[in-house]
């Protein structure tokens, strides 16, 4: 039972290394990509948001899969959709976690935590500046793992400091420094796309759709699940009561198991 898992922004694959686990007790095959200038995937300068079902269409290819499902975590849920509207003939089903709606629905920022708010506006206006700045937070990051832990912690909510736990920030950082692996450019378009219209609507998907949030994500603002269950015809929305934006990492069975 192939699953594509689609990470979020800044992030690359190694993301959902807590995901093999629950991927194996399910019989499911978890193959997780990273984009185009992120991790090991080569650059794509002038892509969209719609020319990544292609490279998933021909990763599938490569890997002899007829049909897969598509996991969009965060900032990985715009481009699942895109897998949805795209590939219709080979998508079984799609499951957005913790992700956004086009915030041409949404018409501002407000909810969104302030790294992440000031992370599209600033790709927006000003991607030129951008990427050195993140270019810099990486080299930061490779220095001083701790200090990027703690600003992260402050950010998140009570439940998902409860996760995170006492990390090792060294480990809890790889994510961020493996996105970055090629230069930040990567994650500066991946950033700049979301803040454009996304290439398609989401009222036309067709494969069935399984929305995933919790109420206290202070990242992605809970609104976002609500716009997108109301606009895709047929999608079903749970809720994670008193859960934040890592709630995968609890319900990485209950999502899988949806879609498959």
């Amino acid at each position: 039972k192939p699953v594509l898992l689609l990470h979020g922004t800044p992030a690359s694959r190694i993301t959902f290394a807590f995901a093999d686990e629950p991927a194996r007790k399910l019989g499911v095959r978890a193959i997780a990509p990273d984009r185009p200038g992120i991790g090991l995937s080569d650059d794509q300068p002038n892509r969209g948001i719609l020319d990544y079902p292609h490279d998933i269409a021909e990763l599938g290819d490569k890997l002899g899969l007829d049909s897969f499902s598509v996991l969009g975590w965060a900032g990985g849920g715009p481009y699942a959709l895109a897998c949805g509207a795209v590939l219709a003939d080979r998508v079984k089903a799609v499951a957005v976690v913790s992700g956004m709606a086009p915030l041409e629905y949404v018409g501002s920022l407000e909810g969104f935590g302030r790294t992440e708010r000031q992370a599209l506006r600033l790709t927006h206006v000003a991607p030129w500046i951008a990427k050195p700045f993140y270019r810099y937070l990486a080299r930061l990051v490779r220095w001083q793992p701790g200090l990027a832990v703690t600003m992260i912690r402050h950010s998140l909510s009570p439940n998902d400091q409860q996760l995170l736990g006492e990390p090792d920030p060294e480990q809890v950082m790889a994510f961020f420094l493996e996105a970055c692996r090629q230069g930040s450019r990567g994650v500066v378009l991946d950033y700049r796309l979301f803040t454009f219209p996304w290439g398609f609507e989401v009222e036309d998907l067709t494969v069935p759709v399984h929305i995933f949030h919790g109420d206290d994500d202070r990242t992605i603002p809970y609104r976002h699940a609500e716009i997108l269950a109301e606009r895709i015809p047929g999608a079903t929305l749970t809720t994670w009561h008193g859960e934040g934006h890592l709630a995968l990492w609890r319900h990485a069975t209950e999502v899988l198991e949806a879609i498959t």
